[in-house]
């Protein structure tokens, strides 16, 4: 058994990027030397498993550094999810997401990427049915689109496409029944046709953040 790793071998064994290989190699963090045989540079393998132990496991799989497993059993339903910011936010916070949507495909692969464990719905929200989620999650969050709200649009609102999705994250609000939403949007959907599209469920606990 050869007593050298290459490149590719030291990745894999303590699951980083070759790249982070390389930059540990030019500031002496782990030195790569030269084989005796090839010439090829390669990194000592009893270097290598002594300073990264906590790191090799032969069953173990490399874990998200940014998870943080949630301390209660608060729940949080996320749409026009994106890559996942203000979920991840909704996380650190100690809640759990049991379910995203989302239409963007490369998107939603980014979500399942970095959190294998969430629940991706992909497509567009107008054909999903959220009623199983009723009285059994907490939350409901969504950033649903500010273009036809913004001031630096033609502020067309619910003449334009994008901004009658905000009724697709109303009516999804009435069909699980939380006890609080959170809806991320613009300060022009506060003045457009002076607000009174946003107050379509008063008798609820709704946050409005604005950016």
């Amino acid at each position: 058994m050869s007593e050298y790793l290459s490149l590719s071998e030291a990745a894999k064994l303590i699951g980083k990027s070759k790249e982070t290989l390389r930059r540990w190699d030019r500031e002496g963090k782990l030195t790569a030397v030269r084989e005796p045989m090839s010439n090829y540079r390669v990194y000592r393998k009893a270097e290598v498993q002594t300073l990264f132990t906590d790191f090799i496991s032969g069953d173990s799989q490399e874990t998200v550094s940014n998870f943080v497993k949630s301390e209660n059993e608060y729940q949080v339903l996320e749409l026009f999810a994106g890559a996942g910011g203000l979920a991840i936010g909704m996380e650190k916070a100690g809640l759990k997401c049991v379910a995203l949507n989302e239409i963007d495909k490369w998107a939603c692969k980014t979500l399942r990427q970095n959190r294998p464990n969430w629940k991706v719905l992909e497509g567009d929200i107008k054909t999903f049915d959220f009623s199983e989620y009723h009285n059994k999650v907490q939350v409901v969050t969504g950033g649903f689109p500010c273009q036809a709200f913004s001031y630096a649009s033609k502020k067309l609102g619910l003449a334009d496409a994008r901004g009658t999705l905000f009724y697709e994250f109303a009516r999804l609000v009435k069909e699980v029944n939380p006890p609080i939403c959170i809806g991320e949007n613009i300060r022009g959907l506060l003045s457009y046709e002076n607000g009174k599209h946003y107050r379509w469920c008063p008798e609820k606990v709704i946050s409005v953040i604005y950016h």
